[in-house]
């Protein structure tokens, strides 16, 4: 079964760490937990990563345009099969309610 949702890249400035993160959340979210998220260094490996996931060619130039730019990308409307999402670290968590 696939995962509808939206890929999301954050672009860091500045500090250190990775300058990027990358995180699905998919559409039938709660808001409840946690997107799981992969950290890369340089903008190449955003690209083979987006490429692992499925993402088309022309979709991936215009996020790497955007990266490049000093900008944070989003890709809509994704599907991604449900064990490409665990295997790639992408799962999201669930959160912990406090004081339970």
């Amino acid at each position: 079964m696939a995962n509808e949702g939206t890929i999301r890249i954050h672009r860091s400035i500045g500090g250190v760490g990775a300058a990027f993160r990358v995180s699905f959340v998919p559409y039938d979210s709660d808001g409840e937990g946690t997107a799981g998220v992969r950290s890369f260094h340089e903008v190449q490996q955003v690209r083979t990563f987006l490429k692992s996931l499925g993402v088309h060619a022309d979709v991936i130039r215009d996020v790497q345009r955007q990266l490049t730019a000093g900008r944070s990308a989003s890709v809509p409307n994704v599907a991604i099969a449900e064990d490409l999402v665990k295997s790639s670290g992408l799962q999201a968590t669930a959160k912990v309610a406090a004081g339970r």
